[in-house]
């Protein structure tokens, strides 16, 4: 299997820069001549806007000591492009006139949070020229990664005080350039260093709108292609037509594409409220249902989110069970209420936004909603084009791009990076706060280390190794949930602590073993002991009916209602039960056991607890 990064570099956006408009380009021009931008897979640049650029800004002008000397060796402009990279963290390639200038970080390490800028080679040399910000002349042949420059080597000099503060290098001959941090006793380790080659930055600054028209032909061609697309899988399947809309730029753009090509009586929009969306993103969703003329749907999921938290515990990236409970489950059951016959879902998903979205068809069936046929018109553009089509096409903007965020959604997606998080506690510190304090809480009744929450280990419950070096802790929960949990086995005899009152218990996990006729054969009775249940079976389980059985009673004493299972049952055998969680329909049910792997504590909560094995192990 290939690795994310060599799926990413085979699937990598090319973009070009014109060098006499001194703009991007979303392909070679036959106008003036153009350089493809160097950038780091995959690729996928964007325009920086609003508060993003004024945090960029900000921080190169606390780089170089002040606005003064950064703005006499960069060209301060109104387009600059950013470019997400691998990094513990948040980190960004600055574009700034076709040069990769520097990168834009969000440093973790040493136990603190903070911004920084790491200058890169175009940048380096115009530092090294003009002698400002901090750079070092160097008495050396050559420079090379890893090497550390001693005090008595450096001829010219300006160092910071703080170590580990970036400083451009040179040596004396101009032959070779890099990047270095200091060291104690004014020695500078050398981070990155390249042999010298020419470099020019523009004199022209156009607006966003001037790219806009030099790309005005390459947008019209990709617009055309989509909306072709669209018609072409709407002939091909003839179903009802909905545009999954997530309040993203992707959407707003794959929206309008639907509209274009079927007209608004053809489109309805499908939005998802989680419980936690940003406040301004459900405005934003009704204003722009109704400025595009087309019907709304929403799939609302209320408070579950809030509820499921208490028996999963908090969310994970590779423990993501807020996805089935505050998405997939709503979207479901509003799915098959309104479209029992299928549905066409478009959506805005990129193939340069992911390892997983790259090698995604541009059609497929969704493996996670029944009868739901998906396609992504914008498969194929890059981060660029939707900017420039938004531009072009003067479409309405959420609001929260201009606040600094790239990324909308859930605003406590595991996903998300402490960049992002400094993003959300500086807009929105309610917010922040509630989802710290609740993650503050769960990590002292584990006894859990600070750096848990305040370095964001709660986004993984095996984090990657470089996380777990940066963040210098390794204290990692045992479990991150609350639900049942098989606690002892004998020969015929299995202890589970259901973590709920018992208030019919033993005719509850008898109903869930409806859907497992085999295992619920070897049952010989369910009896309330001391708190917990006794399982008593008429010969040994093998292990694979030991987990049935756990995922069963996880299913009979913790069920949050979502009805997932509902939604899949074939033969509409599930319902909601009065005294809490859901019934099986014993007289109707098949005994497909399809219910029990769709739950998502049947799901997820075996797999958290695998996987905290392995990292306790690790």
């Amino acid at each position: 299997m290939k690795s994310k990064i060599e799926v990413l570099k085979r699937v990598a956006a090319t973009t070009y820069w014109g060098l006499s408009s001194n703009s991007p380009l979303l392909r070679e021009s036959s106008s003036e001549p153009s350089a493809k931008l160097r950038l780091s897979p995959p690729g996928d640049c964007r325009p920086s806007l609003g508060f993003h650029t004024k945090l960029l800004f900000k921080i190169l002008e606390e780089y170089f000591g002040s606005a003064g000397d950064a703005w006499r060796v960069l060209p301060r402009r109104k387009i600059v492009l950013a470019n997400k990279i691998q990094y513990p963290d948040h980190a960004e390639e600055i574009v700034i006139d076709g040069q990769v200038v520097g990168h834009l970080i969000y440093d973790i390490s040493r136990g603190e949070r903070r911004w920084r800028f790491r200058p890169l080679y175009a940048l380096v040399g115009r530092m090294i020229e003009e002698e400002a910000g901090y750079f070092a002349v160097v008495d050396a042949p050559k420079l090379s990664r890893g090497y550390v420059i001693k005090r008595s080597r450096l001829l010219k000099k300006n160092l910071p005080e703080r170590r580990d503060e970036y400083v451009a290098l040179a040596t004396s001959d101009m032959r070779y350039l890099g990047v270095g941090a200091v060291l104690r006793g004014e020695r500078i380790y050398v981070l990155k260093s390249w042999t010298r080659r020419l470099y020019s930055f523009g004199d022209k600054d156009p607006s966003i709108l001037e790219a806009v028209r030099r790309n005005e032909d390459a947008l019209r061609e990709m617009e055309e292609e989509a909306i072709a697309f669209v018609q072409s899988i709407y002939e091909k399947f003839r179903l009802p037509v909905v545009v999954s809309f997530s309040g993203g730029k992707d959407s707003l753009v794959t929206l309008k594409i639907a509209v274009e090509a079927l007209g608004p009586e053809k489109v309805a929009v499908l939005f998802n409220n989680t419980g936690i969306e940003f406040p301004e993103t459900i405005e934003y969703v009704y204003h722009v249902a109704e400025s595009m003329g087309v019907k709304i749907l929403v799939a609302d999921a209320g408070d579950a989110f809030w509820r499921a938290v208490e028996i999963f515990g908090p969310p994970a990236r590779d423990y993501r069970w807020c996805c089935k409970v505050a998405k997939l489950a709503p979207i479901g059951r509003l799915l098959k209420e309104n479209f029992p016959d299928g549905v066409l879902s478009l959506v805005g998903q990129r193939r340069f936004e992911s390892a997983s979205r790259a090698l995604s068809p541009r059609v497929w069936r969704n493996a996670w909603l029944p009868k739901v046929m998906a396609a992504s018109p914008i498969l194929d553009w890059t981060a660029l084009a939707v900017w420039l089509y938004i531009y072009w096409r003067r479409l309405p903007v959420n609001k929260l791009y201009y606040m600094g965020f790239d990324r909308l959604g859930c605003w406590l997606c595991p996903a998300v990076e402490l960049g992002e998080l400094d993003l959300l506690e500086r807009w929105k510190p309610g917010l922040a706060k509630k989802w710290a304090s609740y993650l503050s809480s769960f990590a002292s009744e584990r006894g859990l280390p600070k750096a848990w929450v305040d370095m964001g280990l709660w986004r993984w419950i095996l984090p990657p190794k470089d996380i777990l070096r940066v963040a210098g802790e390794d204290g990692l929960p045992e479990s991150r949930d609350h639900a049942v949990l098989l606690i002892e086995e004998g020969e015929t005899r299995y202890v589970l602590r259901t973590g709920r009152s018992l208030e019919g218990s033993p005719s509850r996990l008898l109903n869930m073993l409806s859907s497992l006729p085999l295992l619920k054969e070897k049952v010989a009775a369910v009896e309330e002991a001391g708190g917990h249940l006794l399982v008593a079976t008429k010969r040994p389980l093998t292990e694979e009916e030991k987990k049935d059985l756990e995922k069963a009673a996880l299913r009979a004493y913790n069920c949050l209602q979502c009805m997932e299972c509902a939604t899949w049952c074939p033969q509409q055998a599930i319902v909601l039960d009065p005294k809490g969680g859901v019934r099986i329909l014993e007289d109707i049910c098949a005994g497909c056991s399809l219910c029990n792997r769709k739950c998502p504590l049947a799901e997820y909560v075996p797999k958290a607890r695998e996987l905290a094995r392995r990292a306790k192990a690790s």
